[in-house]
């Protein structure tokens, strides 16, 4: 792995529904952005989504974790990570998808993911969940 040289920038941080990768040319479609996820019922199972991560700045070999937290009780509620992923060139923007399965909610409350280069993180992206 690389040791980290400066500071990753953040320049997206999204929650949707999917992430669509196109065959080709591998842009990415981002489909249902959200803010908030509507919960008939609590605890709670969403069955997929999509965080999407955008940022430049740093090059080399890195572990890059995502983590669900639950801001009311101050705790991770779930991890991800993308291991030894290269970063090519520093002056462009790189992206991660992180594809989330049966992510459970205990509580109507404020949840935020966490983006993490090896132990650094770079960003956040807050939500709520509701019923």
């Amino acid at each position: 792995m690389s040791a980290l040289k400066g500071h990753p920038i953040l320049k997206a941080m999204l929650i949707c529904d999917m992430t669509l990768v196109e065959e080709h040319t591998h842009k990415r479609s981002l489909i249902g952005l959200f803010d908030r996820i509507k919960a008939s019922q609590l605890p709670t199972m969403h069955p997929s989504l999509s965080v999407y991560v955008q940022f430049r700045e740093i090059e080399g070999v890195f572990d890059f974790t995502l983590e669900l937290f639950d801001l009311t009780e101050g705790r991770v509620i779930s991890r991800a990570v993308i291991p030894k992923f290269n970063v090519q060139e520093r002056s462009r923007d790189c992206e991660l998808v992180f594809n989330l399965l049966q992510l459970k909610f205990e509580h109507a409350g404020e949840y935020e993911f966490r983006i993490y280069v090896e132990d650094l993180v770079f960003g956040q992206k807050s939500f709520h969940v509701v019923k």
